[in-house]
């Protein structure tokens, strides 16, 4: 993923996890990040809701913090380690 896209609002899984049909992305709103939980059946966006603010934005990634109980947990991605979410659809749709 670049950074264009990222800024852009294009949703994205992080390549380490674990991918299945119906996985969550995420996506930037230009203020945090946001969490979208998809459908198993068609992935599309059931839901979205916040999952953390981004602090930094810079060349090759970014940086963002939350809060779990109690505690500051503070992330560092690079663009490189996103991969863009991209919907697939079946052949006659």
């Amino acid at each position: 993923m670049t950074k264009e896209q990222f800024l852009a609002g294009t949703s994205f899984k992080v390549i380490s996890n674990v991918n299945y049909k119906g996985a969550s992305t995420f996506r930037y709103d230009g203020e945090c990040l946001m969490k979208e939980t998809r459908s198993s059946i068609d992935e599309q966006v059931i839901y979205f809701a916040y999952h953390l603010n981004i602090k930094k934005i810079g060349r090759v990634g970014f940086k963002g913090f939350t809060y779990v109980m109690n505690k500051r947990v503070t992330i560092k991605h690079k663009f490189t380690d996103l991969e863009p979410f991209i919907l697939e659809t079946s052949v006659g749709e």
